[in-house]
């Protein structure tokens, strides 16, 4: 075999084995106040989006996707929390996990600058109903998300191994475009009112396309890529190989594709049969999960996982509640409650599971790249109380607001989004105490520098 094609063979198997992922993985971090202050504006948002969600909980069950309270909530958690945490992640973990250095860092500041503020500009738009604010936010959105596309885009170019992870990412980044055009269009329209005119879909069915392209396209297929990743490395298992993971890869995309299609020309039998292909998929995906965990060397996976298992069973469910949505949309508020589940069910109980490891594992790698002995990973964070507290807090936020949206009860709804509050604020005082820890390393290493 030749030289060139016995390194390409090597390179592909590196991640083959329990714990490859972490070899060499000080040399590959970028400096943690890019990926940090992606994460703190997340747990930010985090607080603010429960807020919103109990300030508006008279809204909640019968919502439509009009201005207000109510979608600024959902796009807080959306672009706030969901999209945000993927930024710094994407940023820090895809060059530790495949070896490729970003060409420069000016554009990972760049999509922070543009973003965070942007996503602040576009919240409180749609919190007063003003659409000029709305536009301008949705700009400064998407630019950001455009940076950020072309770099991740551009290390999926480069590297040569974790074929799955990359593919989902590649189809994510596309769902990405979509989203972020029908989004503006959304946005345009609700002072123009074109849609619905000639052969253009109507706005409430573009807002539902629009929003199954962001929670089961963009931040589903990225959650699910990086599940790839960061499970096996988690649990110390053997990454799934590329034929299963594949084969959920495409029954994912077939259906999404006809999701968006039927809902676009509002097709029920199209949406239906999408929501059959989708489960299948997640089954497929989740079956691979479990079986990473069942042969991972690591059994004690702590609280973080129980988030992580709690996300995977409301995956399937979510989707459910969407086939059910369609077929009878007036029965239990069914349309409202397919997307809390889908997003503060699913994709934030998830994230939150993996952003729980994600910041300490991060901090640890940094002190040990200064040459300094850091705290244990569960010591980080006031973990015994602040990630307890989360973690009770954000399932009964989900019963209590699920239970509410279903009976029409608005004050279950109140009482689940001050819930929520409290343990996303808990949440927020776990993740300051871990990026304290990482300030005060650096801190440190420059007083031992300047003596």
């Amino acid at each position: 075999m030749p030289p060139r094609e016995q390194s390409g063979l090597k390179r592909s198997r590196q991640h083959a084995f329990p714990g490859a992922i972490l070899m060499r993985a000080q040399s590959r971090l970028i400096p943690y106040g890019i990926p940090l202050r992606f994460f703190f504006a997340a747990t930010v948002f985090h607080v603010v989006a429960w807020l919103l969600l109990a300030l508006g909980h008279a809204d909640v069950a019968g919502f439509s996707g009009s201005p207000g309270v109510v979608l600024a909530a959902l796009h807080a958690l959306t672009l706030g929390v969901l999209a945000m945490t993927a930024m710094g992640a994407s940023y820090q973990l895809l060059g530790v996990a495949t070896g490729v250095a970003l060409v420069s860092l000016f554009p990972c500041r760049l999509s922070s600058w543009l973003y965070i503020p942007g996503t602040v500009v576009l919240v409180a738009g749609m919190f007063g109903g003003n659409t000029l604010v709305m536009l301008s936010g949705g700009v400064l959105v998407v630019a950001g998300l455009s940076v950020f596309a072309v770099v991740i885009g551009d290390i999926f170019r480069r590297t040569i191994t974790l074929k799955t992870t990359v593919r989902h990412g590649w189809a994510a980044l596309i769902c990405l475009g979509l989203l972020a055009a029908a989004g503006l269009i959304l946005i345009i329209d609700l002072e123009f009112g074109f849609l619905g005119t000639s052969a253009l879909p109507d706005h409430p069915n573009l807002a539902i396309s629009h929003a199954i392209l962001g929670g089961f396209g963009f931040m589903g297929l990225f959650v699910m890529g990086f599940s790839y990743v960061l499970v096996p490395m988690f649990a110390l298992a053997s990454v799934p190989g590329d034929r299963p993971s594949g084969l959920s890869l495409g029954l994912v995309l077939a259906g999404l594709s006809l999701a968006v299609a039927g809902s676009l020309s509002s097709n029920v039998p199209a949406t239906i049969l999408a929501a059959a292909i989708g489960l299948a998929g997640a089954g497929m995906h989740l079956s691979l999960m479990v079986k990473v965990l069942r042969t991972g060397m690591k059994k004690r996976l702590g609280l973080s996982f129980v988030m992580i298992r709690t996300g995977w069973v409301l995956f399937p469910l979510s989707i459910v509640v969407g086939c059910l949505a369609v077929a009878v949309p007036g029965d239990f508020n069914l349309p409202s409650l397919f997307g809390f589940i889908l997003i503060f069910g699913w994709l934030l109980t998830y994230l939150t599971g993996i952003l729980q490891r994600i910041l300490p594992f991060l901090a640890s790698m940094h002190a040990h790249k200064l040459g300094r002995r850091a705290p244990r990973l569960t010591e980080m964070g006031h973990q015994g109380v602040t990630l307890k507290v989360h973690a009770v807090c954000h399932c009964a936020a989900l019963v209590l607001v699920a239970v509410g949206i279903a009976t029409d009860t608005e004050t279950l709804i109140l009482a689940g989004g001050l819930t929520g509050s409290l343990g996303a604020a808990a949440f927020l005082w776990f993740a300051l105490g871990v990026g304290w820890n990482v300030v005060s390393f650096y801190a440190e290493e420059e007083i031992t520098e300047q003596t």
